[in-house]
């Protein structure tokens, strides 16, 4: 198994597609150097093709669409964090 296989099974896990997804890919974007915190920054773009006959679950435990609405809600902060150290990135 690749890196990058490795990290879309990660992406897949995180936002919980592993048993709802078609199909799913990761590619890097672009990459640049943040200045200010001398950190490596690199984009990356994840896509996820869902299967649309899947039957409804009554399940929150298990019901993937309950499980993506926490994951996102988990990840808004980690995401603001991200938008705002592309925002200093696209400024230097």
């Amino acid at each position: 198994m690749t890196m990058w296989n490795k990290i879309l099974a990660l992406l897949d896990a995180q936002f919980g597609f592993q048993s709802t997804k078609a199909s799913s890919k990761v590619k890097k974007m672009r990459q640049g150097y943040d200045n200010q915190t001398n950190e490596l920054v690199i984009w990356l773009e994840y896509r996820v093709r869902v299967k649309t006959n899947q039957p409804s679950q009554s399940d929150t435990k298990t019901d993937p669409k309950v499980l993506r609405q926490a994951a996102v809600k988990k990840q808004r902060s980690v995401m603001n964090d991200l938008i705002a150290r592309s925002n200093r990135l696209k400024r230097w």
